[in-house]
């Protein structure tokens, strides 16, 4: 994170700037400075989830024309749990950033950026955790079923995404990184307000300052 901050933060002002209108614009530079992060990558978390599934033997068919099933459990049944680790990541798109995007009221600035995206960058079967229950008559799971459970896994991770805190961590993480950015420009820490944009055609949300 040092080397990020330190690789986005470069600059030919210094700290002791002071922020006045006889100064040159320096919102093209700030934009600029900024936008040379390109993806700014806040946030990262390990995800362990355990994937089950049982079933039993099950005939389907239809009679009388009447659809029907039955359950056959004196044929044993099969149960898995499968231990499946994931990484995600939570970035924000610099790249969108413009010059509007920037607002500058005196000594005051707020920095409007996009609302973060997540990505799952990895994710693997702990194959010696899996724990298997398969009766005698039954044959064992097969890898084509594990792949798809595993599938399944993956799906249910990027749906509980919402209920996480990596969208609210990516947000302050991001805070923490640009202010001192910002502040090596002339302003102070104090007065500068990081704002993201809650949906795609709103702007405004919560905004985070550095503590």
């Amino acid at each position: 994170m040092l080397i990020l901050l330190a690789s986005c933060g470069r600059s030919d002002s210094t700290s002791q700037e002071t922020v006045d209108d006889k100064e040159i614009d320096t919102i093209p530079m700030l934009v600029q400075q900024i936008r040379q992060c390109s993806k700014l990558y806040t946030a990262e978390y390990k995800v362990h989830k355990i994937v089950t599934h049982d079933d039993v033997v099950r005939l389907s068919g239809k009679a009388l024309g009447k659809d029907f099933q039955m359950n056959f459990p004196a044929l044993g049944k099969r149960k898995v749990a499968i231990p499946i680790d994931a990484t995600l990541k939570a970035y924000i798109d610099m790249s969108q950033l413009k010059a509007e995007d920037i607002r500058r009221d005196g000594e005051r600035i707020e920095i409007i950026l996009p609302k973060p995206h997540v990505v799952m960058t990895s994710s693997s079967i702990d194959h010696d955790g899996i724990k298997q229950y398969v009766a005698v008559l039954r044959s064992n799971f097969t890898d084509e079923e594990l792949s798809n459970y595993e599938k399944q896994g993956r799906k249910a991770i990027i749906e509980d995404i919402p209920r996480m805190n990596i969208l609210q961590t990516a947000k302050s993480g991001a805070a923490n990184m640009l202010i001192p950015i910002i502040a090596r420009m002339g302003y102070k820490q104090e007065n500068v307000t990081i704002t993201f944009i809650e949906a795609d055609d709103k702007r405004g949300g919560i905004a985070w300052v550095l503590d």
